[in-house]
């Protein structure tokens, strides 16, 4: 027989990019998180290629302007703003690949559980792709919620 003691989820990590199926996420994940009492951290990544030509990246010489990631921390306290105030909310605005990132910051951050949407705002407006997702599943060493809608 199956057990489901000892089941916990302290951290959990959403990427978001402002769509409805992001927003869905996060409404998920809150769920989730005031079941376990766990925290979120919302994550928005600006993919450097998309926000710079080539030329602009040789000429920054390694340094990446805070300006870049202006406008996803702005979306990501219009996010926050989303988050049930007993829930405790943090957020962070990386450049990158977006799946990449995600991974990285799942396993390194050591996050008990990933909940984001399988699609975003496309390719010119948004971060995330569905592509993102399936790469966040297949390399992601903790659970993926993948929000599908």
């Amino acid at each position: 027989m199956l057990t489901f003691d000892n089941i916990s989820l302290d951290r959990i990590l959403v990427p978001v990019d402002g769509s409805n199926q992001s927003k869905e996420a996060l409404r998920r994940a809150a769920f989730i998180a005031r079941q376990f009492d766990a925290s979120i951290t919302l994550l928005s990544v600006v993919e450097f290629g998309k926000v710079m030509s080539g030329v602009q990246q040789v000429s920054t010489g390694g340094y990446m302007p805070e300006h870049l990631t202006a406008g996803a921390e702005e979306m990501l306290k219009k996010m926050a703003k989303l988050v049930p105030e007993d829930i405790h909310v943090e957020t962070e605005a990386l450049l990158g690949d977006p799946a990449e990132v995600v991974v990285e910051e799942a396993e390194e951050e050591h996050y008990d559980l990933v909940v984001m949407g399988s699609r975003g705002l496309g390719k010119i407006k948004g971060i995330f792709m569905g592509s993102v997702s399936q790469q966040v599943v297949q390399e992601c060493k903790c659970p993926v919620l993948v929000i599908h809608g």
